[in-house]
């Protein structure tokens, strides 16, 4: 774990999982899990690592017995646009949004079995 995790998780209870290929950060709420960052690097992209982020995460719901996942795409990110269209494409449904971030859900059992 990087020293960025590690404070994540001592100074908030948030989760920040790492791998080669990125990581990704969430938190967990009373009910839902709720997406804070995922972040893949720019070699690995288009191969498939954010769905595969996205079952771990779904996984980890399943076992809290969550129903769904909340995300947010900032609109202030470069990459706002290719986040959301990722998650729109992968079955995830917009469910509000504000002037800083567009909301998006998805269910559990959709995450879990998003082809890959």
């Amino acid at each position: 774990m990087s020293h960025y995790s590690n404070y994540m998780e001592e100074a908030f209870g948030e989760t920040v999982v790492e791998d080669e290929y990125g990581f990704y950060h969430y938190s967990l709420h009373p009910d839902c899990l709720y997406i804070n960052n995922v972040y893949v690097s720019p070699e690995y992209r288009r191969v498939r690592i954010g769905k595969r982020y996205l079952r771990e995460m779904a996984q980890v719901a399943r076992i809290k017995k969550y129903k769904q996942i909340i995300g947010a795409v900032s609109l202030s990110n470069r990459q706002s646009e290719k986040v959301l269209m990722m998650y729109l494409r992968n079955k995830c449904k917009i469910s509000s949004a504000d002037q800083y971030f567009i909301y998006v859900t998805i269910d559990v059992e959709d995450a879990e079995t998003m082809e890959t």
